[in-house]
């Protein structure tokens, strides 16, 4: 295979064609090292996703909760039509708090239906903005930090540059990787996939499959 020259990933991305197999692939091709590490552990799966104010929402009630916990939440949510941007702006705050959300939540939330309602932020026109530029308006949400641009960016854009640093299974990941003695900070790992440009998402996807293999699956692969 051969691996696509920059700005032609960048039209594929945007057009919705490049699968994260595909951008893995392309970067197999050039590191020999992710090649290795892809016979090892196996191919990630791709893990795409719809995106919308939905998915944003969801990643906002998930922060810092478990996973079981969220998704008693989301369904609580669900049964009061909450999901919907004109219904949870009028709904009170005592229906979302006892629907699960706490004061802050409440106040994230609303904040992304607000400027999802009022055009500050219109998700669908997030493809057509450069990395960069699509990443700022998604921070400009109360709630929504790099570590949830980024995944959003990455899973519902396919924005195969977009780089969760800041992710500890990827940190994880990366110190068996790289074979350190500690888990790299976000910043150096930022220099260590500087290499991976423009498929770092492609790079963070694969260090997810090593710590999901020898970590969260507590074997490792010989």
């Amino acid at each position: 295979m051969q691996i696509m020259p920059p700005v032609l990933q960048k039209l594929i991305c945007v057009m919705g064609k490049m699968t994260h197999q595909d951008a893995i692939s392309n970067l197999a091709e050039k590191d020999n090292g992710i090649k290795e590490a892809i016979k090892k552990y196996g191919m990630p799966k791709d893990r795409m996703t719809d995106g919308g104010f939905e998915t944003l929402f969801r990643m906002i009630i998930g922060q810092q909760i478990s996973v079981k916990a969220a998704n008693s939440v989301w369904g609580k949510l669900r049964n009061i039509d909450a999901n919907n941007v004109n219904t949870l702006l009028n709904l009170s705050d005592l229906k979302l708090r006892e629907a699960g959300l706490s004061r802050q939540k409440i106040t994230y939330s609303r904040d992304l239906a607000k400027k999802i309602k009022n055009g500050s932020l219109v998700l669908e026109n997030l493809t057509k903005l450069s990395s960069e530029d699509a990443h700022k308006k998604l921070t400009q949400v109360k709630g929504i930090g790099d570590w949830t641009a980024d995944i959003y960016q990455l899973f519902v854009l396919g924005d195969m540059d977009a780089f969760p640093q800041a992710d500890l299974a990827i940190q994880e990941g990366a110190r068996r990787y790289f074979q350190l003695e500690k888990r790299p900070s976000a910043n150096n790992l930022v220099k260590l996939a500087e290499k991976w440009r423009p498929f770092r998402g492609a790079g963070a996807l694969v260090m997810w499959q090593i710590y999901r293999v020898e970590v969260h699956e507590g074997s490792t692969v010989n």
